[in-house]
């Protein structure tokens, strides 16, 4: 109470009302329902007018390549420097990745196609050719001994590289010229000189123990760039896909990881996203259902539209245009349908209709303290300005926050009053018990999938709406757009 006191709370739940909405004033009128979302028309929403400021292109153009030359801090793990260094370079912005092939290659599909096909990212270098040449040079002190053309020798290995030197070659005419003893000698001199290039190149590698790539790890076995992607999301991608780093994911890196999990297919990324989303959606409920609008998640559309449509009026218009027309227009339905019947409840007489146990002894009274309680419940939902759906159903539905509370004689009486108002509640706004197939409301008002008994935010959209509602919508688009020409 000390953190959060009932004046503050009153004081921001007052900032959204209107002047007329006060204590004397309860009953709702046709302002409350207007002015909430955005006016919607035929022309897209998300065309923002924004401050005219004249911007070249060459100022755009410098502006980009000022952050694209920043690269970000990345984790040692993919430093050239690595104790165990990566093989696969990868460039995004003006970062530079080095991503190891074997955890690339399980963590998406993409990579292993990548990496395991003939694309031009993986590509052998020149540098790397397989082909050894060997030349030797003739040892000999004869000056007169003649010097060959450097030949090719077989190809052992893919590690061996150019020797400097060169074979031995004379003619028969020369070996009688110069007698075979001169021969022998050149030639065991050659081989001597061969096999020691050779066995010194397998000290080497025996030495260094890692293959082929701690040889010369200058030599990437692939590069990769990737131009349509951040390198701060890049990374974050990296660091989820590591099993010895962990990955963050805030409402700052949600939306570029959602989309690169689509695109590199990785499916363990997407629903640790949607995990956060679903999680956190009261606290940015408009970014939370675009994505899932552009993504076509339709549970997480149906959790994020309830935090929206709860509290709408604090919701800016720059903040609720960057959502699409389609969007809008069911917030806008949703809506109005809430409060029709919100004012149909304020019609009902309880006194009238009431009936009480047949163990009571004064339905009368019962029915008289419950009417009482009941109009309190409905003048404490407008307070504060325009009714909310999570308010309406704690004030109406289970008769909380009104003081005193509802306290009849009977045990009996107490449970048949609140059992009858929550059964007129559940009929007005068509609730059942999710689940069940009897949950069903215009316009995807639906309440849930499982659980007892409805939420207190009871109220959203569907993603997908039937056909019965899409031609109801249609109509009343068609009619709007007539009306404003």
């Amino acid at each position: 109470m000390t953190t959060n006191p009932s004046h503050i709370l009153i004081a921001r739940s007052s900032r959204s009302a209107p002047p007329h909405a006060t204590l004397s004033n309860p009953t709702p009128t046709e302002t409350h329902a207007s002015g909430i979302f955005p006016r919607v028309s035929s022309s897209p929403p998300w065309f923002l007018e924004v401050e005219d400021k004249e911007v070249t292109d060459e100022e755009d153009e410098n502006a980009e390549e000022q952050v694209a030359s920043d690269p970000i801090e990345v984790d040692p793990t993919f430093k050239p420097d690595y104790s165990w260094p990566g093989s696969v370079k990868i460039t995004v912005e003006a970062t530079t990745f080095w991503g190891h092939k074997d955890v690339l290659v399980f963590a998406s599909p993409f990579f292993e196609a990548l990496l395991s096909g003939n694309w031009a990212e993986t590509g052998r270098p020149s540098s790397l050719s397989s082909g050894i040449t060997i030349s030797v040079a003739p040892s000999t002190t004869d000056p007169e001994l003649p010097r060959s053309e450097p030949d090719t020798a077989d190809k052992d290995s893919d590690d061996w590289e150019r020797s400097e030197i060169e074979p031995f070659v004379m003619s028969e005419d020369e070996s009688e010229k110069f007698g075979s003893s001169t021969v022998d000698r050149a030639r065991t001199a050659s081989l001597e000189k061969l096999q020691g290039k050779k066995s010194a190149i397998r000290q080497h590698i025996a030495k260094e123990g890692k293959g082929k790539q701690r040889v010369d790890a200058s030599q990437p076995s692939a590069v990769i760039q990737l131009k349509e992607e951040k390198a701060s999301t890049f990374h974050d991608f990296l660091k989820f896909v590591y099993p010895h780093l962990n990955c963050t994911i805030t409402w700052n890196n949600v939306e570029g990881l959602m989309g690169i999990s689509h695109k590199l297919v990785v499916p363990s990324l997407q629903a640790a996203c949607l995990d956060f989303l679903l999680t956190h959606a009261a606290g940015k409920p408009i970014k939370a259902m675009r994505i899932a609008e552009f993504f076509q998640e339709e549970e997480l559309y149906r959790e994020s539209s309830r935090f929206v449509l709860d509290n709408p009026g604090d919701r800016s218009d720059l903040e609720l245009h960057t959502l699409s027309l389609d969007t809008l227009w069911k917030l806008e339905k949703r809506r109005n349908w809430f409060l029709e019947r919100v004012l149909k409840l304020g019609l009902v007489s309880i006194a009238k209709e009431y009936q009480c146990c047949s163990t009571c002894p004064d339905p009368s009274n019962c029915a008289r303290l419950l009417e009482e309680k009941w109009r309190q419940g409905y003048h404490a939902s407008f307070r504060f300005g325009p009714p909310q759906p999570s308010m309406v159903y704690r004030y109406l539905r289970l008769l909380e926050g009104i003081s005193p509370p509802l306290s009849l004689t009977h045990l009996s009486c107490q449970t048949c009053a609140k059992s009858w108002v929550a059964t007129l509640f559940d009929r007005m706004f068509s609730l059942g018990v999710r689940g069940s197939g009897t949950d069903t409301a215009p316009l995807g008002g639906r309440v849930g999938t499982t659980g007892p008994g409805p939420r207190r935010h009871f109220l959203f959209c569907s993603l997908n709406d039937s056909k019965e509602a899409m031609k109801v919508r249609a109509k009343a688009r068609e009619t709007l757009y007539q009306s404003n020409i």
